[in-house]
């Protein structure tokens, strides 16, 4: 399976170089309800001090990617993409490193986001409360998330947005940030969870782990398209070695669409 990644100018070619992808801590995502959708809690006040905060720690505590089915939006490609000047990456998802249940509190095949226009109430009892706390737990380091019940409340709490978002499409990955249960240095030696702290991007976990890229799309506006420089050159030609396609996006003029079509250079 294919999914894809806009990304600005400069941070596309990092990635089309690099392989590699960038998690984020969601406290710092550009929504500020992330996370939010159990906190219409029901109960005394001591649970609801309780669901507050432990929604707050889990906003810090894991990194999150965001994926999405769709290369040829416009709107995201004006937002994300940057006025349409960078590119979209098609990364192939059928890896351990996504997949995995014990690499991931919720792997990409789980991660497709649900959208609502409301926040339900919950009623915050002891087992609810009890849950709360084993994802808290798995957010420390103690994945615990393949029991079906918790991976239903994780989806409710990492997975749940406004449906005012639903155009994205997004699929999301998430993982631990920091593990209490073992020694930084012990995670770091493992080639599927060692990252990078990027300092330039608040919250940003460049994982070492290398993705294959399979589909590469330049945005309409991308100067590359008439301009192609040595080093892009280079990226392409590695890339195409690796049967990753290159393609160029174009506005249609008789619709509101986007037009995929061959990148010939």
């Amino acid at each position: 399976m294919i999914l894809y990644k806009y990304y600005g100018f400069e941070a596309g070619l990092s990635a089309l170089e690099s392989r590699k992808l960038g998690f984020r801590v969601p406290a710092y995502f550009n929504d500020p309800f992330e996370l939010s959708f159990l906190s219409n809690g029901s109960g005394d006040e001591k649970k609801i001090s309780t669901l507050h905060q432990k929604l707050e720690d889990l906003s810090r505590n894991v990194v999150i990617l965001s994926l999405t089915r769709a290369h040829d939006n416009p709107l995201m490609w004006a937002h994300y993409g940057k006025e349409h000047e960078g590119f979209v990456v098609g990364y192939d998802v059928n890896t351990e490193f996504l997949t995995s249940p014990l690499l991931n509190i919720i792997p990409v095949d789980d991660g497709d986001v649900v959208y609502t226009n409301t926040k339900s109430k919950h009623i915050l009892n002891k087992v609810v409360m009890d849950k709360l706390h084993k994802i808290y737990l798995s957010a420390l380091g103690d994945i615990q998330t393949t029991n079906p019940e918790l991976k239903s409340l994780a989806r409710k709490i990492f997975l749940t947005k406004h449906a005012s978002w639903v155009y994205e499409e997004e699929v999301r990955i998430v993982k631990v940030a920091y593990s209490l249960f073992e020694e930084t240095r012990e995670a770091q030696q493992d080639p599927l969870r060692a990252f990078t702290n990027i300092k330039s991007v608040k919250g940003l976990h460049l994982m070492q782990h290398q993705v294959k890229i399979k589909e590469v799309y330049l945005g309409a506006r991308n100067r590359l398209i008439n301009e192609p420089s040595r080093f892009f050159m280079d990226i392409h030609k590695s890339l195409t070695m690796e049967k990753c396609s290159f393609k160029k996006m174009t506005v249609d003029k008789n619709s509101w669409n986007l037009i995929t079509s061959k990148l010939e250079l």
